[in-house]
């Protein structure tokens, strides 16, 4: 191709046609030139398609990964209202005796009280995407800066679960003296046998510190609980502006 263009402008330079000359090479230029663009366009067209795929596989990982955050919420969210519940019927307790003394009610509220679970939401898709980038593909501004902020809201629900475990943790010293462990986690495992020894639940109910252990408990929690629902809330947001992307390609 490239000899053909060259004799052509050697015959029109033996025939003394410059202005003819003059015409081809502009023409030969501007061929060149649209060769030039439509290469760039392919490349900017391929590019573009790899950006899109790119873009696609992390809005489906960011789905896939805050739906499961959102069941495990809600899980969490579930067994610290267990434990609220629990913790204000045990404060009402004082005043009926006869339900201490007859029934189990108060093993099994204090069994309620001990649930602990925590927030631990994945973040494997949030994280491959910041760090390599291609969180920036996303087009919604409100999406991207509700993912960089999802780390600094779940950092502050975490440290209410902190507080919680903790009060969790050191039960043992204000609940243990009066209560058989054997008795206590008899609900859970019914194959234990019956303690040889007798708990005193009328000794726990009255014991002040236990009142204050109750108290700090039901606090803790109703804490941990109100910043749960701020993650919840960050998280259906979430939710709904990936799905929303993903649907309009």
């Amino acid at each position: 191709m490239l000899r053909f263009f060259r004799q052509i402008r050697h015959r029109l330079f033996d025939h003394n046609k410059f202005s003819k000359y003059l015409l081809y090479a502009v023409g030969e230029i501007m061929l060149v030139v649209i060769g030039i663009l439509v290469a760039l366009w392919v490349s900017d067209w391929n590019e573009g398609r790899k950006e899109q795929v790119k873009r696609k596989a992390l809005l489906t990982a960011l789905s896939v990964e805050f739906n499961a955050n959102l069941q495990q919420l809600d899980s969490v969210m579930y067994y610290n209202d267990r434990v609220v519940q629990a913790a204000l019927k045990i404060v009402r307790l004082k005043s009926d005796q006869a339900a201490v003394t007859s029934s189990d009610t108060l093993q099994a509220w204090l069994k309620n009280t001990s649930w602990l679970w925590t927030f631990d939401p994945q973040n494997g898709a949030l994280r491959s995407g910041i760090s390599s980038g291609d969180v920036h593909l996303i087009r919604s501004d409100s999406l991207i800066t509700l993912l960089f902020s999802w780390q600094d809201v779940v950092a502050d629900a975490s440290e209410n679960e902190k507080r919680h475990m903790d009060l969790q943790l050191g039960s043992g010293s204000v609940i243990g003296p009066y209560v058989r462990l054997m008795d206590y986690y008899g609900l859970t495992y019914p194959k234990l046998p019956e303690s040889d020894f007798t708990s005193d639940y009328h000794g726990l109910i009255r014991d002040p510190l236990f009142e204050d252990f109750i108290t700090e408990l039901y606090g803790h929690t109703m804490d941990a609980k109100y910043e749960l629902k701020l993650v919840r809330q960050q998280n259906v947001k979430i939710l709904q502006l990936v799905n929303r992307e993903l649907n309009t390609q």
